[in-house]
């Protein structure tokens, strides 16, 4: 059936790192992956088959924006770990909002040039062990 008018704004979806919400963020990305475990044999006559449990499983979480301060390469320099609470928060609840926290791994950040003469930035993170999902309610 047929949902119309229905959908989520990408403003409304926020994310924190480390506790902090990171300012000039325009665009956020999430990948959730399972691994494929490959069962196929002999028995399969020629089809591909896979266990019906994924073998690991991970989430990436990546953002750009407009760079307006340094917290990200502050935090890249000078932080002891290089792993930061992410918690991302969606507006689809009625009273609480679901979402997914994990541990997450600074995989890069990058100055990416100019828009309209202000410098962005991409940002990437990746899971380091479970991620918590909390459904809205």
């Amino acid at each position: 059936m047929a949902s119309p008018g229905v959908g989520m704004i990408g403003r409304e979806v926020t994310a924190t790192v480390g506790g902090l919400t990171l300012v000039g963020v325009i665009t956020k990305a999430t990948e959730r992956t399972n691994e494929r475990l490959d069962t196929t044999d002999d028995a399969s006559s020629g089809n591909q088959e896979a266990l019906a449990i994924p073998g690991l499983k991970g989430m990436t979480f990546t953002m750009s924006g407009l760079l307006k301060n340094l917290e990200l390469v502050d935090a890249y320099h000078t932080s002891a770990s290089q792993i930061f609470e992410i918690v991302i928060t969606y507006a689809d609840g009625v009273s609480t909002p679901s979402t997914e926290t994990f541990d997450g791994f600074l995989d890069s950040i990058s100055d990416t040039g100019e828009s309209n003469g202000l410098v962005t930035f991409d940002a990437s993170f990746s899971s380091s062990g479970a991620v918590a999902y909390v459904a809205a309610t």
